[in-house]
């Protein structure tokens, strides 16, 4: 008994320690920006995720008032909604919009808001409007902030429902910014978008304290899941996907999982595993991560709430799972069905062609869904017509020669030889599809673009001559990052793109395009 009892202080002494360390790691307040960038049923999913991840938070104790929520908020009453007023991320799950108490919505929803409040400026916030109430994340030196953005994305950019797309470089710009003046402790952002490893590579530097994961690598899509079809699926009346692949995984760990116990390193491993299917990438995208790694060492409950310790059922499927080189275990609801974020957007077409009456719902419903293909089938046709008008300038290709000489390979080689219409290339169109759908030589671990301004010029650019580039046409943004980085001037490009799209007869017809819109169409 006297041989247990100093093994009891020490027991007594070493449990004080580590609630003090946590009380002083606790000090600071914790703050949190979710938001939704898109609109429309069809990306039902999106909202879902970031109404999902307010309940996460808000079971974890952050206080609602230190939560910022931006979604367009057009989905629970959308007539498409099967269930008003409430939102699903999974199969028969919760209501996870009840209680979400939305700050930005509507038009309110913009990359420069967004911007105003992760600055936290409080005289620079957005207007007061009956879409916005101008709170920002007022976060100081000894705070830490979560952000999380779900969306659509494309090389540099994440979209946003109204107004422009957020670049890569405004939202480092801010964070930089923010970091340098004592705006926070640690930061740590999870960001769910195609190609959005693009957003921080080249860019987040180690010394911000900030840690960054994203769902997929800068060259591939994220995954939507939960969709009609799947196991397991969206239940038949919903006719379209639940919730991301990526988001779902963070999420649903954090529903399950003890943070105070679990580091933002096992959640990233985790995460990791269930998004590629166990590592097999037979579905799924390389789940990223950039920044202060350090902070992956502290647990996820700093960033997601003390009050989030799990009910036990991810660990114990864990203790059974293989562990990948990283240490990371499969869990049993690892194998998801998973589909491309922007096919994803498709599948509320094709579900209602599916399960359509024969006759003429039926053919109204086939010719709902090809319309939409037809359309991305043109814009991408008319980009690539774009760029090969751009090569046939002997301006160009002297410029493209001059800077890139024989580093493309010899099938497209830039050499001195061939007639006139090749003007020394072996194969121009198949450099317009290197242009438009590959990448030029950069630095190994190189940004995007090296001039931001000539991006968002190009983009400008092109939406002046061929229409608005929607969720599926911001694809594109990578051609556009080629022509800067070869560089080409954004007028150029606007010049091509008014013959390669009809002189204006194709812009008003692509701006009103997208799946939405054949979907209001059949209602």
């Amino acid at each position: 008994m006297y041989r247990l009892l100093p093994v009891a202080l020490l027991l007594v002494s070493l449990a004080a320690l580590v609630a003090g360390t946590r009380e002083l790691k606790q000090e600071g307040n914790l703050w949190a920006l979710l938001i939704a960038g898109s609109a429309g049923y069809g990306n039902y999913r999106h909202q879902a995720d970031v109404a999902h991840a307010y309940q996460v938070l808000r079971r974890g104790g952050i206080k609602e008032d230190h939560i910022v929520v931006m979604m367009a908020d057009d989905i629970v009453d959308n007539p498409a909604n099967p269930y008003p007023g409430q939102l699903f991320n999974r199969p028969h799950g919760p209501d996870v919009y009840e209680g979400v108490p939305i700050d930005y919505s509507h038009s309110e929803v913009t990359a420069a808001n967004f911007l105003k409040v992760l600055a936290g400026d409080a005289a620079d916030a957005p207007a007061r409007s009956p879409h916005s109430n101008g709170r920002v994340i007022a976060s100081g030196a000894a705070d830490k902030v979560f952000v999380y953005y779900s969306d659509h994305g494309a090389p540099g950019v994440v979209g946003m429902p109204s107004g422009p797309f957020l670049y890569a470089d405004q939202l480092h710009g801010v964070v930089s910014n923010k970091s340098r003046a004592g705006g926070f402790e640690e930061m740590v952002i999870y960001l769910e978008a195609c190609e959005s490893g693009s957003m921080f590579e080249g860019l987040l530097e180690d010394d911000l304290s900030v840690y960054a994961t994203t769902a997929a690598n800068g060259h591939e899509s994220s995954w939507g899941t939960y969709c009609p079809g799947m196991v397991p699926a969206a239940p038949v009346e919903f006719g379209t996907c639940l919730g991301d692949l990526y988001s779902v995984a963070w999420m649903e760990n954090a529903d399950h999982a003890d943070l105070t116990i679990e580091t933002l390193k096992k959640q990233f491993q985790v995460v990791k595993a269930r998004v590629s299917r166990n590592f097999t990438y037979t579905q799924g995208s390389h789940v990223m991560r950039f920044g202060t790694f350090t902070i992956a060492e502290e647990v996820a409950a700093e960033f997601m709430g003390f009050q989030n310790t799990g009910d036990g059922l991810e660990a114990a499927a864990a203790g059974a799972a293989p562990l990948d080189a990283e240490g990371a275990g499969a869990v049993p609801w690892s194998r998801l069905g998973a589909v491309p974020q922007r096919e994803a957007d498709l599948v509320p077409l094709y579900f209602r062609y599916q399960t359509a009456e024969a006759g003429a719902a039926k053919a109204a419903a086939l010719q709902q869904l090809e319309a939409e293909v037809s359309r991305r089938s043109q814009l991408d046709g008319s980009v690539q017509a774009a760029v090969q008008q751009l090569l046939a300038r002997p301006d160009t290709l002297t410029l493209l020669r001059s800077k890139y000489g024989q580093q493309l390979g010899p099938e497209l080689s830039l050499g001195a030889g061939a007639g006139a219409a090749g003007a020394g290339f072996a194969d121009v169109a198949g450099l317009a599809e290197l242009l438009v759908g590959g990448e030029l030589p950069r630095p190994a671990g190189a940004a995007l673009v090296d001039d931001w301004d000539c991006l968002r010029a190009m983009v400008a650019a092109w939406e002046g001559a061929c229409g608005q580039l929607d969720q599926y046409g911001m694809r594109h943004t990578r051609a556009f990052a080629n022509l800067c980085n070869a560089g080409l001037q954004p007028d150029t490009l606007h010049g091509s793109a008014l013959q390669a799209c009809g002189g204006g007869v194709a812009p008003a017809r692509l701006a009103r395009g997208g799946p939405d819109a054949q979907l209001v169409a059949a209602q």
